[in-house]
């Protein structure tokens, strides 16, 4: 009562600053969401006109020798006069070809139910070439029929040359998807939860025309044919398929509503009556990726919804988002005439701003309005019904059985995506126009007469915040919500732009400024990309009934959340799948997200219970290191440990093995076999003390990638990529002089990552972290000063950059070349479609040896399987271990993750052997394959941590500040020495201060 009575004194003391603080909110609130359009900050900015913006290293650009956007292609050939051809259909057979490959192509007959020959194109590579006459000029379009062979399970990627040219960058990456249904109906758990089956694919032939595989044009590509004879050249970049016909025709432009609706009428076509056919949106027939699957929704009128059980009862969101992907739906029409469509749909994904779809029926866009239909953003349920500001459409279904397509479309942004990655590509050039200028740490006092040096500079900033404000505008007249946080990024970018305009000295002091905004534009395109949505059905209905219901009342949805607040006390919401309980059952934590621990769940089920009769429960626990340490270490002591847990960082088994708490592997009589399975430089980190204590699930690596076209350009062929450090520095230069640089990884944010980044050096000098057992650290060593000498020197010596986004850098060919680990290779496999093919992977460089091997050492400490020492099931726990790590369960995990999540979750199973089955293109796994040769990992030991600060320590003084390495080097080791001997002497283990007091003892004898 004492402190409500003190609560009440405050509020009535305050009462007037309170109020007012919250009405300043609310303006703040009210400001925000109804500020719409404000280019206000544009006033008096002046309208150029025919200002030269190229920069003076336009002509070293590797963008000025790569081919135009399709936009630009377009938007050019439109300028010229160029019209759509007309009246013209060309149907190529396949098999007859003018020119193929002499290797990877197969004539096959009769494939799939068609009978005659068709031309597959099997191996990458592999290439067809067509002859073909068209009768006018003017722009023609083109498709395919084609039909997916077995292969790893990606979409196909074609590439397409016209009289030997690639006529702009989008034709070097055109998808064509496979198809996948259910391979079943959703399996249930012992607790009445839903489950997702697996997916499999469907065989069949398809037809697609080219297109942007992004979907950032609606319409598929317009090519612009001279009169005469031409040539159409298709090459493999990824998967095998058969090729039927090829296509070449001319634009068909879509009918408006108008027309159709005219249709109709002149038809006598009429609505029907009572009539409501649902399809559920989670019982899709078909989709384009194994990716796309039902998702669980907690909102009450999703239907089906249950309480108290997992249902799921939508489709799509998070991974329905991609350019070109579908899903579509089976239905069947009871009586012919014109129905209304409705969708409930929801879209709180992209802040403010509508989606697409590309609406399909029966395989046709039925009217244009539906080749990019926008779905609005709310934060909660809508019904879309399908219409305009005059009205729903009607569409006219014929009595039997239809179908319903939508395809991911990007189109309606498409426009300012381009506009936006036109300016970083500008904000790219000038910024290297500062720094050659400033230099890459410039003194901000200084006078730099940058007006005087860089031509045009003012306008050209003016000229980039115009085109961001344009953006702006056009993102308004797409239809963004008013406050939408999407524009921040655009509106921020352009103020900045007029700040240095404005005021061009303070330019040299804001460098690192203009880098983020540069950085933040391109993550800004990323999220733009991605258009999810989550569908609960479909509807269609004869104009007579009543629209679907959006959201659930207020009270209904405030019911269900009180509902599961207070089920959440009793309800176990870690535990995954079966449970059981007062029996004897194994007990795994699982230190991953739900759809992992449910496919590791799955599979227990299914394989390792029936083969093995030991049953097991599943928990999840927190993936962050520091909380999963934390949980594990407290279970631990409280004896409340599970007999095995996974996803266990890899520094942290040793923590356990000094406080006898896990099970040393060697202990197993078949320990060292199935050690055999992983490389022998993967279980360094696991030792302790002669024993072993985990074993490895997975693990980052290094590589060196690299893109094609641009190396190409630069007149380095493919065996020229560097192998060793040697070749790297030959290599820079020549970057530099092309307004270009070399990457390699630091992260100034990460300190942690500091031993990762030094590592490959000292290894590949033959050095090591420590000596002794780990008693003392190793870095005084000869090598260990040879190492750090050329990892810092490569940012003193070679002014390598500091800090960089390598991942935007290498797309827009800024970075072409560079070091970087697995999550890169995700990024440019899923997140960089443009670059599909146009990119490698090689082992990363490494030093030259007396008898001239180049080592390649590095490592790539990733996560673990362990087993606890209090556990009472040791064998059922060490066949667990054993069944999970070998390489028929670690292919079928990574078989069934990417099937779920995609390629973006690709499992790098340490397992070597499951490693080679998984979906990899040969020349990556190749790469890796011979990468892994070199695998070596760190020692752990206790107080390592020390080491990894200091290692960051020695970076920042020799690099910032001018420190000789063997001076920071030993700076360095006496505080590492000091802290492991102090760690060593709170366990009570043996310090070099007691060894060599052992050793005098001795000797006193």
């Amino acid at each position: 009562m004492g402190g409500d009575r003190c609560v009440l004194r405050i509020l009535r003391k305050y009462k007037i600053s309170l109020l007012l603080l919250v009405l300043l909110g609310v303006s703040l609130v009210w400001w925000n969401q109804s500020r719409g359009f404000d280019n206000s900050a544009m006033d008096g900015i002046p309208v150029y006109a025919d200002v030269d913006e190229s920069s003076i290293l336009e002509s070293d650009s590797v963008n000025s020798k790569l081919e135009a956007s399709y936009l630009s292609y377009y938007e050019e050939k439109q300028q010229d006069g160029a019209k759509d051809s007309s009246d013209f259909t060309l149907a190529i057979p396949s098999a007859d070809y003018k020119a193929i490959s002499s290797e990877g192509t197969e004539v096959m007959t009769d494939l799939g139910g068609k009978p005659g020959k068709v031309l597959a194109l099997k191996a990458e590579d592999s290439w067809v070439e067509y002859k073909f006459t068209v009768p006018a000029d003017g722009l023609y379009q083109m498709g395919m029929e084609y039909y997916a062979l077995p292969g790893k399970r990606s979409s196909i990627i074609r590439s397409v040359k016209i009289d030997g040219e690639y006529l702009f960058s989008q034709v070097k990456k055109m998808e064509f998807q496979r198809m996948w249904k259910e391979s079943a109906e959703p399996w249930l758990d012992n607790q009445g939860n839903e489950f997702n089956p697996k997916r499999e694919e469907v065989t069949g032939w398809q037809y697609r025309e080219f297109r942007d595989a992004e979907a950032r044009t609606a319409d598929p590509f317009r090519f612009y044919l001279s009169k005469g004879e031409h040539t159409v050249k298709l090459e493999a970049i990824r998967e095998p398929a058969a090729l039927s016909e090829l296509r070449i025709f001319s634009p068909e432009p879509l009918p408006t509503y108008a027309e159709v609706k005219q249709e109709y009428e002149n038809k006598g076509y009429k609505p029907v009556q009572n009539q409501v056919i649902k399809i559920q949106a989670e019982e899709s027939s078909l989709r384009s990726d194994p990716t796309l699957k039902r998702i669980e929704d907690r909102e009450p009128l999703t239907e089906p919804f249950n309480k108290d059980a997992i249902v799921l009862n939508s489709f799509g969101g998070v991974g329905w988002r991609t350019g070109g992907q579908w899903a579509e739906w089976d239905f069947e029409i009871p009586e012919s005439g014109l129905y209304n469509i409705a969708i409930r749909y929801g879209q709180w994904f992209l802040n403010g701003i509508p989606v697409e779809r590309r609406i399909m029926i029966d395989g046709e866009v039925p009217f244009q309005e539906l080749n990019a239909l926008k779905f609005p953003y709310k934060a909660e349920w809508q019904v879309n019904k399908l219409g305009n500001e005059d009205g729903e459409y009607f569409f006219y279904l014929e009595q039997g059985k239809h179908t319903l397509r939508m395809e991911v479309q990007v189109s309606g942004v498409g426009g300012m995506i381009e506009a936006v990655l036109n300016t970083t590509h500008k904000m790219s050039l000038l910024g290297r126009e500062i720094t050659q200028v400033t230099g890459t740490n410039p003194d901000p006092n200084g006078d730099w007469q940058l007006e005087q040096n860089i031509p045009n500079l003012v306008p050209r900033l003016h000229l980039m915040a115009r085109t961001l404000d344009d953006a702006v505008q056009d993102m308004y007249a797409f239809g963004v919500a008013d406050g939408s946080s999407e524009l921040s990024t655009l509106y921020e970018a352009r103020d900045r732009f007029l700040e240095m305009a404005k005021d061009t000295s303070s330019i040299p002091g804001r460098l690192q400024q203009f880098t983020d905004l540069q950085s933040s534009l391109g993550l800004w395109v990323n999220g733009l990309m991605k258009q999810s949505i989550v569908m609960d059905y479909i509807e269609v209905k004869s104009e007579d009934q009543p629209w679907p219901k959006d959201a659930a009342p207020w009270y209904t949805r405030v019911g269900t959340m009180t509902y599961d607040f207070f089920s959440s006390f009793t309800k176990d919401y870690s535990g995954i799948g079966n449970t059981y309980k007062n029996e004897k059952v194994l007990d795994v934590w699982i230190s991953r997200g739900r759809d992992w621990a449910e496919i590791i769940k799955q599979m227990v089920d299914e394989d390792f219970t029936p083969n093995t009769g030991i049953k097991v429960n599943v928990n999840i626990i927190p993936t962050l290191a520091a909380d999963q340490k934390q949980i594990l270490l407290l279970a631990n002591t409280a004896g409340l440990a599970p007999d095995v847990a996974l996803g266990v960082e890899g520094e942290v088994p040793i923590d356990f093995a000094v406080r006898n708490s896990l099970v040393n592997l060697n202990e197993f009589s078949d320990y060292q076999e199935v050690a055999e399975r992983f490389r022998a430089g993967a279980l360094i980190p696991y030792k302790y003390d002669n024993g072993d204590f985990a074993l490895p699930e997975n693990q980052n690596f290094t590589m060196l990638f690299y893109r094609k076209d641009i190396m190409a350009q630069l007149g380095i062929s493919e065996k020229d990529i560097p192998n060793t450090w040697q070749e790297v520095m030959e290599l820079i230069p020549v970057l530099q002089q092309n307004g270009m640089d070399f990457y390699y990884p630091h992260a100034p944010n990460n300190p942690s990552l500091a031993i990762n980044e030094f590592a490959p050096f000292l290894f590949q000098y033959g050095g090591d972290f420590y000596k002794n057992n780990g008693m003392l650290s190793d870095l005084d060593s000869p090598e260990a000063l040879t190492a750090m000498k050329m990892w810092t020197g490569l940012f003193t010596n070679y002014k390598l950059q500091k800090q960089a986004d390598f991942y935007n850098r290498f797309r827009s060919g800024e970075m072409p070349i560079g070091v970087a680990d697995y999550s890169t290779y995700i990024l440019l496999s899923t997140a960089a479609p443009e670059l599909t093919g146009w990119w490698g992977m090689k082992p990363m460089p490494g030093i030259e040896q007396a008898d001239g091997q180049i080592n390649r050492s590095t490592g790539g400490l990733a996560q673990t399987g362990i087993i606890f020492k209090d556990t009472d099931m040791k064998e059922e726990s060490w066949e667990f271990l054993k069944w999970w790590t070998s390489a028929d369960a670690q292919e079928n995990f990574g078989s069934e993750l990417e099937s779920l999540l995609g390629v973006e979750a690709r499992w790098n199973t340490a397992n070597v052997e499951a490693l080679k089955r998984l979906p990899w293109q040969q020349d990556d796994i190749d790469a890796i394959m011979e990468q892994w040769e070199w695998f070596k990992e760190r020692e752990v030991v206790l107080g390592g941590y020390y080491t990894t600060r200091h290692i960051a320590n020695i970076w920042n003084e020799i690099v910032l500040n001018g420190k000789f390495p063997r001076e920071a080097m030993e700076q360095g080791v006496r505080e590492i020495n000091k802290e492991l001997s102090k760690k060593r002497e709170e366990f009570g283990i043996e310090t070099s201060q007691t060894s060599s007091a052992k050793e005098k003892e001795v000797r006193n004898e």
